[in-house]
């Protein structure tokens, strides 16, 4: 159990409620523009002052199984409390759930600092948790809510009608998209040994002659344009997952040259196998190419890689073509599997 929460992002603190903090709450909760819409925390002084004592009490209990935590947000520059961000029950949801909800000063609103908070919240709880999902309720009605949301990553499940009679737009994030980011060359250390492996089972690192062709292979992916991301998990090895796409964007006018994607490594450590990694990257990476309009996603590996191929297959991705004799007589060729993905 972590002491202490505090954290920032580029223009936020985000850390523990104090007794400091008491004024600057209540006069957050004294603006209209927070109540309507969180009706809840129009409470008298006394009843606000037990509040806060409750949440001071809970953050020596926060622990990865059972998350309820609410933070405050500071404006770094104006050292300021403009609002709250946390993560914990809601009496209208199943008692497993745990829901983001929020609130910003409305002289700091439209700057994307909700947005700014609501990330680095839902990015801690998963990196200190064992939450699987973190869900969200946005009346229909409350457009700049639901923009934070889905900046936020959550996707649209289905409307719900919960105790209180109100429809809600139901919302959910799963912690895998939290777990996977870009990474640089200089940042691929940690992973050497992963695609090693996934590029030739007898590529020893030990051996000068082989370490150096893995590093300019690696790196000419990189000067090709290609991107890499990282599974990162606390609970985990560092240096669990790890798989790289290349994209070229088309040039004006000729819109097709864009409409292709290339898996060309996707690779798990020994560790961290048979629990979904492989797939939550591939996941991933079919987003980003996703957004960037990509029709299809294509890979190619060596025939006689069952448990790729099989992998693959159970990912979506079909056989689409042969080509053999690439690595001389008496070897099988390549296969290419393809996925459309939009």
């Amino acid at each position: 159990m972590e002491q202490g929460i505090r954290f920032e992002t580029t223009s936020l603190t985000i850390r523990e409620f104090t007794f400091d903090d008491y004024d600057a709450l209540y006069q957050l909760t004294r603006q209209r523009e927070i109540t309507d819409i969180l009706p809840d925390w129009n409470v008298s002084e006394e009843q606000l002052k037990e509040f806060l004592q409750f949440v001071i009490a809970s953050y020596p209990k926060f622990g990865p199984q059972d998350v309820r935590i609410l933070l405050a947000i500071e404006h770094k520059r104006d050292r300021q409390l403009i609002g709250w961000c946390g993560v914990f029950p809601n009496d209208m949801l199943d008692s497993s759930k745990r829901e983001v909800a929020y609130a910003i000063s409305k002289d700091y609103r439209n700057q994307g600092l909700t947005t700014e908070a609501a990330q680095a919240v839902v990015s801690y709880v998963f990196r200190h948790s064992y939450l699987q999902e973190i869900v969200a309720i946005v009346k229909p009605f409350n457009a700049p809510s639901r923009r934070v949301i889905e900046k936020t990553k959550f996707t649209h499940q289905h409307v719900v009608q919960l105790s209180d009679g109100a429809e809600y737009d139901y919302f959910a994030l799963h912690r895998h998209l939290c777990m996977v980011s870009p990474i640089s060359f200089e940042d691929i250390e940690p992973y050497m040994d992963i695609l090693a492996e996934v590029e030739h089972t007898h590529l020893n690192r030990k051996n000068p002659e082989h370490e150096q062709w893995l590093r300019r292979r690696i790196q000419s992916f990189y000067a090709r344009g290609a991107q890499y991301y990282a599974y990162h998990d606390p609970f985990l090895p560092s240096g669990t997952g790890i798989i790289s796409v290349l994209h070229e964007e088309a040039p004006s006018g000729l819109d097709s040259l864009g409409m292709r994607a290339e898996v060309l490594q996707i690779g798990v450590s020994e560790d961290g196998r048979r629990q979904g990694i492989g797939s939550i990257l591939l996941r991933y990476v079919e987003e980003v190419m996703r957004c960037r309009r990509v029709y299809c996603l294509f890979m190619m590996t060596y025939a006689e890689e069952y448990a790729v191929i099989s992998f693959y297959g159970k990912n979506g991705y079909v056989p689409v073509a042969t080509l053999p004799d690439v690595y001389g007589p008496g070897l099988e060729g390549n296969v290419f599997m393809r996925k459309i993905i939009r």
